[in-house]
């Protein structure tokens, strides 16, 4: 028997939030003064985007900003849950990730893909802090300081050095503040990571109801046999009852901000394939912007509804269950597993706002209305 828990990497991430002062302990409170500015903090960066993109002359610098200003207002809903809803991310982090495996391939089968996807996340925040850092030294390459992006500031940061600088100060803060959000997106891929896995999990299970695990040889009566296939099961039902009931607690509350993600990934994917398709960039540098935006806008969508479409896949259990040895069953145990088996064939699929699934196929659909939008975006261009 292996006892599972949250990785270690996730856990010092939780560490390092209570230790900076934005997470309490369990019993105090959800979020703290520091968490409280933070947040606040954050919202005036789309709000300065947003004036920048109305007051903008050239179209072209204000489909980019308007495009910014929406992945900044998606990043301040993360910001904002992350912040102010800790205990019940804890709560379904602790429902989730703590549970445990009986069979020593299955653990090493769990641990293998958790270990690749913590690979994945290490390469994801080394490349956040890069471009992070990038987009702090930008400012100081070439013949005149100029921000990253051409944002709405009071002060006039373009002719006066002192309004540079706290503009600056401001942009370069703003962007640290980013990685909360970061961090938001890395545990909600970790808990649907868990969902599907822990549906893969129960399958192996599943095949393994009735089997003697044990080392000895000592025969076991028929009706003893059967005996124990009812018993484990029983017991696999229960375990895919809760199962199922945990991810729908994942998905109700996940359900919002993943519905603001289909809603705006269309908008923010079209305006960088114009950016990109129109060559709207004064320098290389932009440039590399506008393709780090579009990777972006790709990535997290693709993320959420990749492992949305594995847990719909691994889900479907059905073939394990007829992998036992249920022919050797009575009558009884066998209408069970038939009506249980009838139970499995309707895959979990995760509904967004009870009305778009979680899958591959929803992440298809919004990149065809992308490109059906960036149509239209060209054909108004070519007219002026």
């Amino acid at each position: 028997m292996h006892s599972l828990r949250v990785h270690k990497v996730i856990d010092r991430m939780i560490s390092f939030f209570r230790r900076i002062g934005i997470w309490y302990g369990e019993d105090r409170p959800s979020t703290s003064q520091l968490g409280l500015t933070s947040c606040i903090y954050y919202a005036l960066f789309p709000i300065s985007l947003s004036i920048g993109a109305i007051t903008k002359e050239s179209v072209d610098e204000s489909i980019f900003l308007a495009e910014a200003s929406i992945i900044a207002s998606v990043m301040a809903t993360k910001i904002w849950m992350l912040l102010w809803k800790q205990k019940q991310i804890m709560k379904i982090l602790n429902r989730i990730c703590f549970f445990s495996i009986r069979n020593d391939e299955e653990f090493a089968f769990f641990n293998d893909k958790v270990e690749k996807f913590i690979k994945f996340v290490n390469v994801y925040g080394c490349a956040a802090i890069v471009g992070s850092l990038g987009c702090s030294v930008f400012p100081f390459f070439g013949n005149t300081k100029s921000l990253l992006v051409d944002i709405a500031f009071p002060l006039d940061w373009k002719n006066s050095e002192i309004g540079f600088w706290v503009a600056y100060i401001f942009f370069t803060s703003e962007n640290a503040v980013t990685f909360l959000s970061m961090a938001f997106s890395v545990i909600v891929w970790y808990l649907l990571l868990l969902c599907s896995l822990r549906y893969k999990i129960l399958g192996m299970e599943i095949r393994d109801v009735g089997r003697i695990t044990g080392g000895g040889k000592e025969k076991i009566l028929e009706k003893e046999q059967q005996t124990i296939f009812r018993r484990d099961l029983v017991a696999s039902i229960e375990a895919y009852l809760h199962l199922k009931e945990l991810i729908d607690e994942v998905d109700s509350f996940l359900s919002k901000v993943f519905l603001l993600q289909f809603a705006t990934s269309g908008l923010c994917i079209c305006s960088s394939i114009y950016c990109l398709a129109f060559d709207v960039s004064v320098n290389s540098v932009e440039r590399i912007i506008h393709f780090y935006t579009f990777f972006y806008n790709i990535a997290e969508l693709f993320m959420i509804t990749y492992l949305g479409n594995e847990i719909m896949l691994s889900s479907n259990i059905t073939y394990s269950l007829f992998e036992t040895k249920w022919i050797a069953q009575p009558h009884s145990t066998q209408k069970c597993l038939i009506i249980f088996g009838e139970y499995l064939k309707r895959s979990h699929v995760m509904l967004i706002g009870k009305l778009y699934p979680l899958t591959l196929e929803t992440f298809t659909r919004i990149l065809k209305s992308s490109y059906t939008l960036f149509n239209i975006l060209k054909n108004v261009n070519v007219k002026q």
